[in-house]
């Protein structure tokens, strides 16, 4: 059966179609929309072009400018003027000081000159001569060419203290004064071990009008120099004569060790030449030391032996007499070392030269030597002085400290015959 309401709306069951789609209108559409992005890029690309240098050099301006540091909060205008006040006030205060410390070293360089002004006096000059003439120039030949000083002065001679390896081998000597007066000197002595040699020129060797002028340096009896103290060193120092150099004492702890003696060396802060020559004074103007060839290349600054540890041999040279000889090297042994490494007192030996009457007697390397002749000995010092108050040809008992098997210090007496060095 047909439904009856289907009967009665028959145009519900037709069916909608869909509206065909109209490909030109589409096309129509998207064209425009191209042109239309195209026109907008083609804006923008000259928009970019035409704004976009200044932009870039804007934010390379922002970028090249540094930025500003600030500690403290900036000045008032009302205290600029006075800020621009100090700092001239500062200006024309450090260009016043730096005038007072110009002044404040001329000071000093002048006070120095004057300190070694008389001392200066005392300096000579030493040439060794013979009395072989050299074929070439028909002059004699010479030894040694050195420079020394006037250590004292007597009713009857001058004293000339210098070193050098050479001059003992001459048979006289002629001494250039500083005031320029020419004398001829003689050998008093010369010790092999240290190069000192001491010259003697006879008062009657110089003319009486010009005996006045030549003084005698003041030597100092302190041997208790400390570091940073200031010295002067005249002389030929840095291998040129009649020079004068300032500076401090860097260290008194080196030793100059040779046989049956040790010294104690002054060491500078001036440069010195490898042929240099002198003394050091102190600020007082006496002598504390004589300047040592400079042999060691390595070491370019001036050391000088302590003159007050010098004076027995001085005094020996001085006399004529001869070095008194044992052959012995070593070292004091400081409280220090004694306790920390358990050994006794004394002079330890480091060595022994060879073929020296110290070998003779049986000394030994190791040995530490505590007594001569009966007399406690604590330091080196003592016994160079005991040795040099003896002559060649005198025996002398020496006392030392040896290991036994057992590893115990024993007494060991020794008989050595002392020569002449």
């Amino acid at each position: 059966m047909v439904d009856k309401k289907d009967q009665d709306y028959p145009f519900i069951k037709e069916t909608i179609k869909e509206r065909p789609i109209d490909k030109k209108t589409v096309l129509r559409r998207l064209a425009m929309a191209a042109v239309c992005g195209i026109v907008f890029g083609i804006c923008a690309v000259v928009t970019v072009m035409t704004f976009m240098p200044d932009i870039f050099r804007q934010l390379e301006k922002e970028a090249k400018k540094p930025e500003m540091v600030q500690l403290s909060p900036p000045a008032q205008s009302d205290s600029v003027q006075k800020k621009e006040s100090q700092t001239a006030e500062t200006v024309q205060q450090t260009e016043t000081e730096d005038g007072e410390s110009a002044e404040h070293l001329k000071k000093i360089y002048s006070t120095i000159r004057d300190i070694a002004e008389e001392p200066r006096k005392a300096l000579v000059h030493v040439t060794g001569l013979t009395d072989t003439e050299d074929l070439l120039d028909d002059s004699l030949l010479t030894y040694g060419d050195e420079e020394g000083i006037v250590f004292l002065k007597n009713k009857d001679a001058f004293y000339i203290l210098t070193t050098s390896d050479e001059l003992d081998k001459a048979e006289k000597f002629k001494i250039t004064f500083s005031n320029g007066v020419m004398a001829e000197g003689t050998l008093c002595g010369a010790d092999p071990r240290t190069n000192l040699v001491v010259v003697r020129v006879p008062v009657r060797n110089i003319e009486e009008e010009y005996r006045d002028e030549i003084t005698a340096v003041t030597l100092s009896s302190e041997s208790s120099q400390q570091q940073t103290e200031p010295v002067i060193a005249i002389g030929s120092p840095n291998g040129d004569t009649n020079s004068l150099i300032y500076g401090n004492i860097t260290s008194v702890s080196g030793k100059l060790t040779i046989p049956d003696a040790e010294y104690t060396l002054i060491t500078t802060d001036m440069a010195a030449g490898n042929d240099g020559g002198g003394v050091l004074l102190d600020m007082d103007g006496k002598m504390i030391g004589i300047i040592l060839s400079h042999e060691d290349e390595e070491s370019t600054v001036i050391r000088a032996v302590s003159v007050a540890q010098l004076g027995v041999l001085m005094e020996k040279l001085s006399n004529g007499k001869s070095i008194c000889y044992v052959g012995l090297i070593g070292s004091t042994i400081s409280q220090m070392q004694s306790e920390s490494r358990g050994i006794p007192g004394g002079v330890y030996i480091d060595r022994v030269e060879s073929n020296s009457p110290a070998m003779a007697a049986g000394v030994q390397s190791g040995d530490i030597l505590h007594k001569m002749n009966g007399r406690e000995i604590t330091t080196m010092r003592e016994y160079s002085e005991l040795l040099q108050n003896m002559k060649p040809g005198q025996q002398a008992e020496l006392t030392v400290y040896r290991k036994n098997p057992s590893g115990q210090y024993v007494d060991v007496e020794l008989e050595v015959l002392i020569k002449q060095k």
